[in-house]
């Protein structure tokens, strides 16, 4: 088992809430939490990308750092736990993703890995001007597939000359290459997610619902290890919690029903 931080790279961490403690998402408070991680043993810390919030009385992730800059940071100002970076794969072309996680690793010593997330939030890619149209919600892991293949080629062997109908590498190249190989990590629930993870990601993110049903997770971490077991590799589920934490456990649940 591992045990990693989720950090609050946006406003006010992970809760909707007038009431919750609120503040601002700076690299001082996340360099704080990830030392503090690696003191207590954590193994890892993942950033998140968001590049808009949800507006309304709560500011809901209206203020966000940028997820790779923020662990190349992170990864100078720690020694042993694992860093990982949200690439939002619309953004930036996958040998700019590909160099940038090299970079990290240097960084890092060997400490780095990608989570990629092909982009659910439509009003964050239409205020650039780079949502590609509705019908990329059927063609997303598409996309994505030929965009790890790119990374991988230029990870492993340090070219690529992939080419697909999303990518076309001409004698592309990035070095120097990881030292180690690099951990890669995607969120998809959807069948056609887990199908993607199974077969290029190392982990796959695990949610479930409810309040204190820890094992709500179980049927999602079920179905990613049937649809890993076809292929034939080993794919772990990162589970997500939210821990609301006191003693005793009356006093926590007293600030969720505060926060709420």
């Amino acid at each position: 088992m591992k045990i990693g931080v989720f950090v609050p790279i946006g406003n006010n961490g992970w809760l909707i809430s007038t009431t919750a403690p609120q503040y601002m998402p700076t690299f001082e408070l996340n360099k704080a939490i990830v030392q503090k991680a690696e003191h207590y043993h954590f193994d890892f810390a993942l950033s998140m990308i968001k590049l808009r919030g949800f507006g309304g009385k709560t500011e809901f992730w209206d203020h966000n750092l940028e997820s790779f800059t923020l662990m190349a940071g992170l990864a100078a100002v720690t020694s042993r736990i694992q860093i990982y970076a949200t690439a939002a794969t619309l953004t930036l072309p996958p040998a700019i993703v590909a160099r940038m996680a090299s970079t990290i690793d240097s960084i890092s010593g060997g400490r780095f890995g990608v989570n990629l997330v092909t982009g659910w939030q439509k009003p964050e890619y239409e205020q650039m001007g780079i949502w590609p149209g509705d019908d990329y919600f059927s063609r997303r892991y598409d996309y994505l597939t030929e965009y790890v293949q790119v990374l991988r080629d230029l990870w492993g062997t340090g070219k690529s000359d992939f080419k697909g109908d999303f990518f076309t590498m001409n004698d592309c190249r990035v070095s120097p290459q990881p030292s180690v190989p690099m951990k890669v990590i995607c969120a998809g629930q959807s069948d056609a997610g887990m199908e993607f993870s199974a077969k290029y990601a190392d982990f796959n993110f695990c949610f479930g619902k409810g309040v204190n049903t820890p094992a709500a997770f179980a049927p999602t971490a079920a179905r990613m290890k049937a649809a890993a077991d076809k292929t034939g590799r080993d794919v772990g589920s990162y589970v997500l919690f939210m821990v609301i934490a006191d003693a005793p456990d009356d006093a926590a649940r007293a600030k969720w029903e505060r926060y709420k």
